[in-house]
């Protein structure tokens, strides 16, 4: 899907808002990729971001695949706009059992206020990528409201990718 990217963050601004949160750098997050439309982030193994049976904790596959999608959702956004998660749901498909999780998000659709995007977070364990989690999140970049029409589009666009 193309986008117009004429007056948005440049690749060292999103890196620096990056940083800039406390959660990633506290979890040991890395903005690996950034282009328009998608990004990626990775997260090593370590026992502190685990639960009880060693495996990563939901919460850090969820927190980077939201990250994830809000990013690649900012790099289409103009400066003075800032992404905002108004929705996500998330499918555990497998365990999150190996040496790094990675969150690719894509926007599937951009509007004026609303961003339709994908995250699919996978484990990495002796080089075979394994799905782990997968969800759709929706990006309001500055109302504070959906209008019927948008859910239905919202609904839509989850139906047709499910088939």
């Amino acid at each position: 899907m193309e986008f117009e990217t004429m007056y948005v963050r440049t690749e060292k601004e999103l890196r620096a808002s990056f940083l800039n949160q406390p959660l990633m750098p506290y979890i040991g997050a890395n903005l690996s990729a950034i282009s328009p439309g998608k990004a990626q982030i990775e997260v090593a193994y370590r026992k502190n971001i685990t639960q009880q049976h060693g495996l990563f904790h939901g919460g850090v596959s969820g927190a980077i695949a939201d990250n994830a999608a809000g990013f690649a959702a900012m790099t289409l956004m103009d400066r003075e706009k800032e992404p905002l998660t108004i929705e996500f749901k998330i499918n555990f498909l497998n365990i999150a059992n190996g040496e790094r999780l990675i969150a690719q998000a894509v926007i599937l659709q951009g509007g004026r206020s609303i961003f339709h995007g994908e995250s699919k977070v996978y484990t990495i364990k002796e080089k075979n990528k394994k799905i782990s989690i997968r969800k759709y999140l929706f990006k309001n970049k500055g109302r504070s409201y959906i209008q019927k029409t948008t859910v239905n589009k919202c609904l839509r666009l989850i139906l047709g990718a499910l088939k």
